[in-house]
């Protein structure tokens, strides 16, 4: 066989499989196989104007699991728009403001303040947050972020890089090469190789089970299932394996947004110091240093020693060996990360302990171990402000004397004693759970909890997940109308509006309200916004209603006939439409719109009156 010859027959002999895979890759993709994980999807109630965060991104980092978090629903225009300001906060569950519903979030508040400053602009917080992750979740979106055209990337993580999906002492952990999980993480785009991971978690699943963060929820014992290595000393081998990881996985997450020209934020993590023994039993060895030490500072902090305590609180969580705290080194870490990269280090520790009372954070800004209160988020909202202030506010051209006060944009959060309810039934949920209570001495809160009333009995179901956060606000709303207090379901719907400005439902539904409670120039603002939003039917109307309602018949007019016009079955948009007729001595098309309706109902209300004053006959 001549040399020609056999370098054909080897080249095909290497393509056959190459071709072989190709054509399953294909196979795979048409019959969407594994199903997508993008980050980014449209919604159908946006008709493609606006991405929101994938329901399914979370499935990269928890394949399998049906229940897998997410993260929230932001909407962001698709098409980004000239004059604007896009940013994306990336990070855990913190940064997704766990446990408030969605308007908790630190980066809602960042938006209002940035809005305020820079009028001209479009401004677009877009928060990624996706609970139980960490920074390889970071690291791994780091080029579908890019790909959205951001003027600049926050990040806020570190709580929970030991335990979080694929950390260091998780028991999804695939070894100790940052790189190597990395490029685990990228050949899932592949279905080939998501039907061969497949295959392998199901040999796996025949000799031992893996519990799923749904399984979580059913049984909070499964925390554990999910925590490899539960105690991990200070300076052991998974510690410092935990600590290359970060470092690994932030430079590389920096490093592909300074190749795109995108500037970084990136700040510390704060945790409550004072007020939370460390999870370690006194069992252990490294518990009892954990817990002698917490109480060490108690004491200087009794005598009033604060620096003592302060120090002495710090290094008890650093010996807590149950890591569900961001070490001390960390902070550290990210500063000499942030110098590295020239990107910009935002001191949100040391703004905590400032602002804390004894300058060692407590239950004054967190919730339990981690997730802040509504205070500490509006106090992130302002250390990551103040940063991107120093950096120029990224070439725009700001107007600071704009800027309001702080203690306005935490109003401004549109959290409702439901919204703190929610809030109040997650935390009692996981503070029942370990760590926070022996395994033995687990109790079951959504099991055994009974509301007080409506509005608890409503967030207790939304905390379980049994009604969806919406839907309650809604609920809500409807029950403080019935019961005559107009206000509180205004602010119901204001928690709507602020969610989802981008939608009509919590505009149409104020302006309803306040429609129906006899305020008519406090609903203009709502019907009219519902309006530009979504010109419907009923949006038309509302605003036709209320211009005729304002002895304004001719610019009702347009707005009343658009109502007839899409929704011919609106008989009081119809009946509205021939008095706007009437009343701008239109009589021909006022004669004309009630002769319509009286086809389609002889009998509607006012109709004979109105027909007899246009001097039309009853046939």
């Amino acid at each position: 066989m001549s040399r020609r010859k056999v370098a054909v027959f080897s080249t095909v002999t290497l393509l056959i499989p190459v071709a072989l895979v190709a054509l399953l890759e294909l196979g795979l993709r048409v019959g969407n196989y594994g199903g997508e994980a993008p980050l980014f999807e449209t919604l159908p109630v946006f008709q493609g104007r606006y991405l929101v965060p994938s329901r399914n991104v979370g499935r990269r980092y928890f394949p399998g699991d049906d229940n897998a978090p997410s993260p929230p629903t932001d909407a962001f225009r698709a098409v980004k728009p000239p004059q604007s300001l896009r940013l994306f906060v990336m990070g855990e569950s913190s940064a997704a403001g766990f446990p408030y519903p969605r308007n908790g979030m630190f980066s809602r508040i960042l938006r209002d303040a940035l809005q305020d400053v820079l009028p001209g602009h479009n401004v677009e917080v877009i928060n990624l947050g996706i609970a139980a992750t960490n920074s390889y979740a970071i690291a791994d979106l780091a080029d579908d972020v890019v790909a959205q055209q951001p003027d600049g990337v926050l990040i806020y993580g570190g709580h929970n890089e030991y335990y979080g999906a694929l950390g260091a002492g998780s028991s999804e952990t695939l070894g100790a090469f940052p790189g190597f999980v990395r490029l685990y993480l990228r050949l899932q785009r592949f279905r080939t190789f998501v039907l061969l991971r497949n295959g392998m978690n199901a040999v796996l699943a025949s000799v031992g089970r893996k519990a799923s963060t749904a399984d979580m929820a059913a049984d909070p014992s499964r925390m554990e299932s999910v925590v490899r290595d539960q105690l991990i000393e200070l300076g052991g081998r998974s510690y410092e394996r935990g600590k290359y990881q970060y470092e690994s996985n932030l430079t590389a997450a920096i490093g592909t947004f300074r190749k795109a020209g995108v500037p970084v934020f990136i700040g510390s993590t704060p945790s409550n110091l004072r007020d939370l023994r460390p999870f370690g039993s006194t069992t252990t060895q490294a518990g009892r240093a954990a817990h002698a030490t917490f109480d060490s500072a108690t004491a200087a902090l009794a005598r009033n020693d604060t620096s003592l305590a302060a120090a002495q609180f710090a290094r008890s969580r650093d010996l807590d060996p149950i890591r569900f705290r961001a070490p001390g080194e960390f902070r550290p870490l990210v500063e000499r990360i942030a110098r590295e990269t020239k990107s910009r280090y935002v001191p949100v520790e040391e703004s905590f302990a400032a602002s804390a009372a004894y300058g060692i954070p407590g239950s004054d800004l967190f919730l339990e171990h981690v997730h802040p209160d509504r205070r500490g988020y509006a106090l992130i909202a302002k250390v990551y402000f103040d940063a991107i202030a120093g950096s120029g506010f990224l070439g725009r051209r700001a107007e600071v004397s704009r800027l309001g006060s702080w203690d306005n944009y935490l109003l401004g959060m549109r959290l409702t004693a439901l919204d703190e309810r929610i809030a109040h039934h997650t935390v009692k949920t996981l503070t029942m759970r370990w760590p926070f209570v022996p395994t033995g001495s687990q109790l079951d809160y959504r099991g055994s909890y009974r509301p007080v009333n409506f509005i608890d009995s409503l967030a207790f179901a939304s905390s379980r997940g049994g009604i969806p956060w919406a839907e309650a606000k809604v609920e809500a709303a409807g029950f403080f109308l019935r019961r005559g207090d107009v206000d509180a379901a205004i602010a119901e719907y204001d928690g709507l509006i602020r969610d989802a400005p981008q939608i009509d439902l919590g505009y149409r539904l104020a302006g309803r309200a306040l429609i129906s409670a006899g305020h008519p120039a406090r609903a203009r603002p709502y019907v009219e916004r519902a309006y530009s939003t979504t010109p419907s039917a009923s949006n038309s109307f509302s605003v036709g209603l209320l211009t005729l309602q304002d002895k304004n018949p001719q610019g009702a007019i347009p707005f009343l006939d658009q109502a007839v016009r899409l929704d011919p079955t609106m008989l009081v948009a119809m009946y509205q439409l021939s008095l706007a007729y009437g009343l701008s001595r239109d009589l021909e098309r006022a004669r004309d719109v009630a002769a319509r309706l009286r086809r389609i109902q002889p009998g509607y209300p006012g109709l004979a009156e109105w027909m007899e004053a246009l001097g039309m006959g009853p046939g």
